[in-house]
Parts: structure tokens; sequence; C-alpha cells
């Protein structure tokens, strides 16, 4: 089942897709930007996102944090 997400942040709006393989899509004003993933680490706040595509970093954890707020 996937979950979609829309957000407005920094005058994009973003699309997220969720797929049953646990993966974020992003769409930025429509267009496919690529994927973004949680990881852990040993210090707060203990789960970043991360990017291995070309979406600016501020922009990746704002994502994040909307979809956390999302799912709260």
């Amino acid at each position: 089942m996937q979950q979609i997400y829309e957000f407005t942040i920094n005058t994009y709006k973003v699309g997220v897709t969720l797929d049953a393989d646990s993966q974020y899509h992003v769409s930025l004003d429509g267009n496919y930007a690529g994927m973004i993933f949680t990881e852990f680490i040993d210090e707060y706040p203990f789960l970043i996102w991360k990017t291995k595509d070309i979406i600016a970093e501020d922009l990746v954890q704002k994502i994040g944090a909307a979809i956390e707020d999302e799912d709260e």
C-alpha cells in the first residue's frame, strides 16, 4: 500500500510517495527529484534524513520533519 504526503515547503509543492519497499520518492513542483531515507545516528536527534540524489540538504531535513509530523 502506498502512502502519499503533500506539503508546501520553501515555495515548493512537495509530493512524497512511500512505496511498499519503504522508499520515499520525492517530487518538487510535480517533477521527480529523487528518494530520501532515514539513517539512525548515536547522538541527538538520533534519526536524520538523507538522500543520494540532488536535493538540497536543508530541504531533505524539512521534508523529513514534515513526514514525521504527519505520522504523529
